[in-house]
């Protein structure tokens, strides 16, 4: 290369570099900005755990906006005793244990506590009376190594399933946050799970709490012996404005010291609902 030509090319090198620098960072049109997210804590909301001489936090998130009675207590994990039943739902389905809500799980004729459980079961009905023994008999069908790699896929909580396969959610080793909870029914309506299309749908038919004209509330209880005291859990997500396509979530965990605090869990959450006008006020709630 010529003395004269090697000048050209650092010239043309030099030019190029300085209207790259006037022009600045080079804008991606694919590129979105990224929405922000803070997480307010508000202490009015505590007040309602106060009233009942009770500790307890409740979590909301709507289009990003989370607010918490208790940030601290938003991020502590506890077991999620039967809101696993969200999870193990969509684990049914997809692993083909069970082919729909429908199908039926044929009663042991072992008494239980609770009369509602001691009968044949839907995916349907199990959820809604919260029958232990068909999701335990889920997740031996579905086999604990499997089950496990579902946790990791969902990373839900902590993602330990064990040390007993058809416990572990009652009381092993599983545990999960509010905020978890949330980031977990999130991505789950986001279709950001390792799910098929036809598992979903499924799925959701079976969550379903409570509708009116308007919006649809799907959600679980939970009620966790196995610590002192026992934890109570509340999750779900509200559908509402035009076409329902707004999506408000919730995630409530309290300490229940008495048994007469089981309906409370639900009251607290719709209660916060209504104040934040996402839920309408006369929705008084399913028993």
């Amino acid at each position: 290369m010529t003395d004269r030509l090697t000048r050209r090319l650092a010239t043309a090198l030099l030019c190029g570099a300085a209207l790259a620098a006037s022009l600045g960072p080079v804008a991606h049109a694919e590129e979105a900005p990224v929405a922000q997210e803070r997480l307010e804590t508000r202490p009015a909301l505590a007040r309602a755990f106060e009233r009942l001489d009770t500790r307890g936090v409740v979590l909301l998130m709507d289009e990003g906006r989370w607010i918490a009675s208790d940030a601290p207590r938003a991020f502590e994990r506890f077991l999620p005793a039967s809101t696993f039943k969200i999870p193990s739902t969509l684990i049914a389905l997809e692993s083909g244990v069970t082919e729909g809500p429908e199908t039926v799980f044929r009663w042991d004729g072992q008494k239980r506590w609770l009369d509602d459980w001691n009968r044949d079961q839907t995916l349907v009905s199990a959820f809604r009376v919260s029958a232990v023994w068909v999701f335990q008999d889920i997740a031996r069908r579905v086999g604990q190594p499997r089950m496990q790699q579902f946790l990791y896929d969902f990373r839900y909580g902590n993602a330990i399933a064990g040390p007993v396969a058809d416990r572990f959610w009652l009381d092993g080793a599983l545990r999960i946050s509010a905020v978890e909870q949330i980031d977990f029914l999130r991505r789950l309506n986001e279709g950001r799970l390792a799910l098929s299309e036809r598992a979903w749908p499924r799925a959701k038919a079976v969550m379903l709490r409570d509708e009116g004209p308007g919006w649809k509330l799907y959600a679980k209880t939970g009620w966790a012996d196995a610590p002192k005291p026992a934890i109570g859990w509340y999750v779900g997500w509200l559908e509402h404005g035009e076409g329902l396509r707004r999506r408000s979530y919730f995630a409530l965990n309290m300490d229940m010291t008495r048994a007469e605090l089981g309906p409370q869990r639900e009251a607290i959450v719709r209660a916060a609902l209504r104040e934040m006008g996402w839920l309408p006020a006369a929705a008084e709630g399913k028993p």
